[in-house]
């Protein structure tokens, strides 16, 4: 097979020595992928990579990290969001696959990867790969002309009379079929999603990459180590990290081991701070630990640290420790945020917070935010003691400030689609802008702890006048909650059933929120739990259902009173009148 450009192979990778590169020394080699462990043996030689070699230092060079890519799959690279440290065996697993494709299918992949949700990773490329039935493309339909045409004269989903063909609107019918479908226009044609289930046959482990696709079993097999406990890891771990971040230009860093509290997690980390350094940044040792033991490459486990590490240390913002303790300067940075108050009860044990039914509001001082991440201070008991600060105090100035630095946003759930699609992709849906929204969107506009919004004093105002009136409150997560109209076409349990579900499968443990749904009634201002509104409207509907019943029981008794007046009349009409025979005298 001919790749792009006439390339006999699916992708080359540009492999750098990472000591000497540390060293200021850019030398690497272009490898084509697939390739083989003798190959790759010979490029590790000339660049020097190779355990047990000395360098400059007396140590020896034995790592390697990827500078560039050249692909000639197009779209592969976006989609497989291929990195600086990808898995050479994983990499060359990949192009083996893509090796065995033929003209067609590769364009239906390539096709696939512009739609698919299953991308992200060379691990979802290779699935996708073996997913060949998920996608269905249709070459040369570039629109909803085309596409109703072929639907209707080729597919023959609709009957057309000669009489009616000419004034039949293809374009519509087009277009309903394309929503119908969940269908894309790309490059390579219509696609659309056969909805067939999709099948992870590789997990992403490097012990399930075939055998005949590895690469580097003789680097592997030139560092085993003697298998290590949690305790020996972490020391070994911490000893060579030092030395990663010294052969980078780090200089001599401190670390030291912690457990860390964190909203709805707990682990142990290892602490990495730079001499002369205040602040620093923690990495999850357990994790670490865990993927060692899971695949047994030490070296591995270590390299990918180091880059979290280093990239955390170079984000960290400078930081005035003297005015971390001056509330009168850090009050302006306060803000809200809300948390599931159930998973989260050790944590709450030791910082200010309040309730909002199930939910707990924390607060917290946002020191710097931007699209790379968020540095903050959550707020604890310890820390408002010293800053001489009441909780009361602390609650008042959070809710004042909030809305200030991280204010409400709130869209419709077609605003944020036209967003993310681009206007002229989303113009291919058909759908009108006055289109009523049927779900809405809000968070704060870094979309970090986005759900604290829920605690602003007028918030949920705010939302009813959007919204119009009553609506249910969805946690999509700690990032985001969900806002439904409340216009009697949805039910609460059918809510609460999607809400766990999606927990269950798509929201990653730290994020969630809550598995509740959540109620605002907008004429009374209550904020509840969605059952406790049900149960009171229910309670509402009894009342005036007993007070239908007493009205009715009045009007019964009053009637009864006056059937039983009637009937005394006459009897008292015919003693008038004997009376009256008999001269006046009653008998």
């Amino acid at each position: 097979m001919a790749f792009a450009y006439d390339h006999d192979c699916p992708f080359e990778v540009f492999i750098t020595n990472l000591g000497k590169y540390n060293e200021g020394n850019l030398v690497g080699e272009w490898v084509k992928f697939p390739t083989t462990e003798e190959e790759l043996k010979k490029v590790f030689e000339r660049i020097g990579i190779e355990p047990g070699a000395p360098d400059e230092y007396g140590g020896h060079y034995e790592e390697w990290f990827i500078t560039d890519y050249d692909c000639y799959v197009p779209g592969l690279t976006e989609a497989a969001q291929l990195g600086e440290y990808e898995n050479l065996d994983e990499l060359n697993y990949l192009a083996s696959k893509l090796m065995e494709l033929d003209d067609c299918e590769l364009d239906r992949l390539e096709a696939a990867m512009e739609v698919a949700d299953e991308t992200g990773s060379v691990k979802d490329i290779i699935n996708l790969i073996d997913n060949p039935e998920k996608y269905e493309v249709y070459p040369g339909i570039e629109n909803d002309e085309d596409l109703g045409r072929y639907y209707a004269d080729e597919m023959v989903y609709i009957h057309l009379t000669d009489e009616v063909r000419d004034y039949f609107d293809y374009e519509a019918y087009g277009r309903d079929m394309a929503i119908n479908d969940g269908g894309h226009y790309t490059s390579y044609g219509y696609v659309k999603d056969s909805q067939d289930p999709f099948k992870e046959y590789y997990n992403g482990e490097p012990e399930n990459i075939p055998e005949e696709y590895r690469i580097t079993e003789f680097v592997h097999d030139k560092k085993e180590r003697t298998a290590m406990d949690y305790e020996t890891f972490k020391q070994e771990f911490a000893e060579d990290i030092k030395e990663k971040l010294s052969q980078r230009g780090y200089g001599e860093v401190m670390t030291s081991f912690h457990d860390i509290e964190k909203t709805n997690q707990n682990y142990e980390a290892i602490s990495v701070v730079q001499a002369g350094s205040n602040i620093g940044v923690n990495f999850n040792i357990e994790n670490a630990f865990a993927s060692y033991e899971h695949t047994g490459d030490y070296e591995g486990v270590l390299a990918s640290a180091t880059g979290v590490i280093v990239g955390g240390l170079d984000q960290i913002p400078a930081v005035d420790v003297n005015a971390l303790m001056n509330y009168e300067v850090m009050k302006e940075k306060l803000s809200v945020e809300v948390i599931s108050a159930d998973a989260n009860e050790e944590l709450l044990a030791k910082v200010p917070h309040d309730r909002i039914e199930d939910l707990a509001v924390v607060y917290r001082f946002i020191m710097e935010s931007n699209e790379d991440g968020r540095a903050s201070i959550l707020v604890n008991n310890d820390l408002i003691e010293r800053m001489g600060v009441t909780h009361e105090q602390l609650r008042a100035d959070a809710l004042e400030n909030s809305p200030e630095i991280r204010p409400v946003v709130i869209q419709g759930m077609n605003e944020v689609m036209k967003e993310m699609m681009g206007p002229e992709a989303y113009e291919m849906f058909g759908i009108p802008d006055d289109t009523e929204e049927m779900m809405f969107i809000a968070t704060v506009p870094d979309k970090n702890s986005g759900a604290g919004v829920l605690a602003y004093q007028d918030f949920m105002d705010q939302a009813a006048e959007k919204i119009g009136g009553d609506f249910y409150v969805i946690p999509s997560s700690i990032h985001e909650i969900l806002l439904v109209p409340d216009n009697g076409e949805v039910q609460a349990e059918g809510l609460k059933e999607m809400v766990q579900e999606v927990n269950a499968t798509e929201v990653s443990p730290e994020e969630k929120l809550s598995d509740n749904v959540y109620h605002y009634d907008s004429k009374e201002h209550i904020f509840e739990l969605a059952e406790k509104y049900e149960a009171r409207q229910q309670e509402k509907e009894a009342a005036i259902d007993e007070k239908a019943e007493d009205r009715v029981s009045v009007l019964k008794d009053l009637k009864d009173k006056q059937k039983e007046t009637a009937a005394k009349a006459p009897a008292n009409d015919a003693v008038e009148k004997a009376a009256k025979s008999k001269g006046g005298e009653a008998l």
